[in-house]
């Protein structure tokens, strides 16, 4: 009987060091369709170092996460009357939506704050720091290539910097 317990002991605490080194150090993450050209490609598993995101460079693969919006359900025909209504509101800002979850992105940093950018023809510089609400000292922009092109990513966005197991 006492083997059992110190059996279901010794179980548990190293259920509760994986779970805990899983979640707040090191996550493995399947790389989504589209993959990262060209070291990674869709399906490939990388290694999330969840400690070391303070400093990013150039070059530098990480994961970021977004939040996933859709519209709420059950809008009925007074919502839709209500809506007609208001001819000064757009239809997708009067609209309610629901938190549905975090999605998980890879990208590969090109570009860090204070450098420039250029869309079309005008040239913009990643400012240094982004705001001052939050109070963070590392609250920046960086830009990211993925797979669906260019992407403005704030670096409370990141998980950490990705490197590839196979």
């Amino acid at each position: 009987m006492k083997i059992a317990v110190k059996f279901l002991i010794a179980l548990g605490l190293s259920l509760l060091l994986v779970w805990a080194v899983r979640t707040y150090a090191f996550t493995v993450f399947m790389v989504p369709a589209g993959g990262l050209p060209p070291q990674l490609q869709a399906g490939n598993r990388v290694i999330v170092n969840r400690i070391d995101c303070d400093f990013f460079n150039r070059g530098d693969v990480v994961v970021f996460t977004d939040s996933v919006f859709a519209p709420a359900k059950n809008q009925g025909r007074s919502q839709g009357q209500s809506l007609a209504g208001n001819q000064g509101q757009s239809l997708a800002q009067s609209q309610p939506r629901k938190f549905v979850s975090e999605a998980y992105f890879i990208g590969r940093i090109e570009k860090l704050p204070g450098d420039t950018i250029l869309v079309d023809t005008a040239s913009f510089i990643i400012p240094m720091v982004c705001c001052r609400r939050c109070g963070c000292k590392d609250c920046r922009f960086y830009l990211l290539k993925t797979p669906t092109g260019q992407l403005l990513v704030h670096k409370h966005q990141m998980i950490g910097k990705a490197y590839k197991l196979f």
